[in-house]
Parts: C-alpha cells; sequence; structure tokens
C-alpha cells in the first residue's frame, strides 16, 4: 500500500530485506489505500501525505531509489542529474534488488504494470468476477522496461489443503464467516472454528455462504492442484500466491506442506 509510505524508507526496508535474504525478496505495490478515509489520514497525516493520485510519481521515485543503491546511473537506471534528491541513497547500498509487482485487484492495477513494465500480479481473492480480463488487458498494454522485457502474470488465490475434503472445509470455516460479514459491512476478528461452525445463520446468509465458499479453492491436494492448473491455464499464468487463513496454525502449515507436495516443490538450499 504504498501510498502510505514514502518511497524512500520503503526503498531502504526492502534493500535491507534483500541484504539479508538475497534473491529471495520480492516487492509488492500496491495503490489502493486498504481502509476507510479516515483510517487513511491517520496512517499519514501531515501537509505531505500521498493520495493515490501521486501513485506513478511514487513508483518511479522507489524504482529510481532502488536503483541508485546498485550504483546505476544515467541510462542505466536511477536518479537524474538534476533531480531534487539528487545525493539521497537508500542503504545499505550493492548489487542487486528485490524484484517488484504490480498488484491489483481490478483493470486500474494492471494499466499501471503495463506502463512501468513491470511483473503483474492479480487478486483474484478480492476480485473473483473480474475473471482474467486485468491480464489480458496487462498483456496488450505492456511496455518493456529496465525492470522487465516481457509481460510476467501471476494470481493470488485464496487455498485451503487438507488431507481430507470435510477436514478442508472444516478449516475455512472461520476464514469464510469473516467473508460473509465483510459483505455485509460487519468485519470484526476471525472467530474459532468452533465458534464460526456453530454461528446462527438466516436462511438467506446459508445461501450467501455457499458463494463465499466458491471463492476459495479447497479440498485435498489432488483437488486444488487440479484446480489451479486449469486456473493457471484460464489465466495464462504459472505463478501463484497463495493465501491460507485459518485459526489453526498447524493446519496452515499442513496445508503449505501438502500443496507444495502436490507441486514437487523443494525447499530452497
Amino acid at each position: 500500500m504504498l501510498p502510505h509510505y514514502s518511497p524512500l524508507k520503503v526503498a531502504e526496508i526492502f534493500r535491507v530485506l534483500h541484504a539479508l535474504y538475497p534473491d529471495r525478496i520480492d516487492l509488492g505495490l500496491g495503490r489502493a489505500p486498504g481502509s476507510d478515509q479516515k483510517t487513511s489520514r491517520a496512517l499519514q497525516p501531515g501537509p505531505q501525505a500521498y493520495g493515490i493520485d501521486v501513485f506513478p510519481q511514487q513508483v518511479q521515485l522507489l524504482q529510481q531509489f532502488l536503483e541508485d543503491a546498485q550504483g546505476l546511473k544515467g541510462d542505466a537506471g536511477g536518479l537524474p542529474v538534476d533531480h531534487p534528491y539528487q545525493g539521497i541513497h537508500a542503504v545499505p547500498r550493492g548489487p542487486g534488488m528485490p524484484d517488484l509487482w504490480m498488484l491489483g485487484s481490478s483493470s486500474d492495477g494492471a494499466a499501471y504494470a503495463a506502463q512501468f513494465g513491470m511483473p503483474y500480479c492479480f487478486a483474484h481473492f478480492i476480485n473473483q468476477d473480474a475473471g482474467p480480463s486485468p491480464l489480458e488487458i496487462y498483456r496488450k498494454s505492456f511496455r518493456p522496461s529496465r525492470i522487465s522485457s516481457q509481460p510476467r502474470g501471476s494470481i493470488g488465490v485464496s487455498v485451503m489443503v487438507a488431507d481430507t475434503e470435510e477436514e478442508a472445509e472444516r478449516q475455512s470455516a472461520s476464514r469464510n464467516l469473516w467473508v460473509l460479514h465483510l459483505l455485509q459491512n460487519k468485519a470484526g476478528p476471525f472467530k474459532s472454528l468452533d465458534d464460526a461452525l456453530a454461528f446462527p445463520l438466516r436462511p438467506d446468509e446459508v445461501q450467501m455462504l455457499q458463494s463465499v465458499k466458491h471463492r476459495s479453492i479447497t479440498g485435498t491436494p489432488e483437488q486444488v492442484r487440479g484446480r489451479l492448473l486449469q486456473m493457471g491455464a484460464e489465466y495464462g499464468v504459472d505463478d501463484f500466491v497463495i493465501l491460507t487463513i485459518t485459526p489453526d496454525h498447524e493446519a496452515r502449515k499442513r496445508s503449505y506442506e501438502l500443496l507444495a507436495q502436490a507441486f514437487d516443490l523443494k525447499a530452497a538450499a
């Protein structure tokens, strides 16, 4: 949520992370405030608060600070010689930089990603109804850049994997109820699994809850793998960002473990 932050501050935080964990850090940039107007003002008080209208300038400045930290200059990147911030450096300085991704749940984010020539991650877990359209817009409008010479897409998906389909559904109860309440403008803390499963619902809410369940991919490793492969073909991506929400931390870890096994993924050395 870049509008809440100084580009220099973000550059320095991710320079530190990149120095600690080389080639393992991605930096995703989002434009949405993620809150109401009052909360947004509280997060960034003062006359120099960033509005979403200056988001493109923030992205450009962040990229320039990250490039400058590598010692890049001129056509290779970094701050122009006449830039008012010339001489200010994001530290620690050194080779390489995090991979930059544009995040979004609509065609707006896709357009920004294409404009800046950045990889684009579509938030399917937020906006399933958009379908592949944002990624299609992104690919058609993509401009090659110093960041990427060709379009690269990914989708963020809500997933819950368990040894049985029934257990996966049970572990999803808290998340599903929270989404239902979010749609009713009364979202609060996530409930325990027992409280979520026992929560009284009206007949119309039961119907809404069934619709909510379809927003997430839930099931056994084989079922989830099949649905993700199908979705990847539909959206034209082979990269997924997986969001798993359950109050049971061990079940959450187990979900990631089962998913990794289903795709024969190995831990980094």
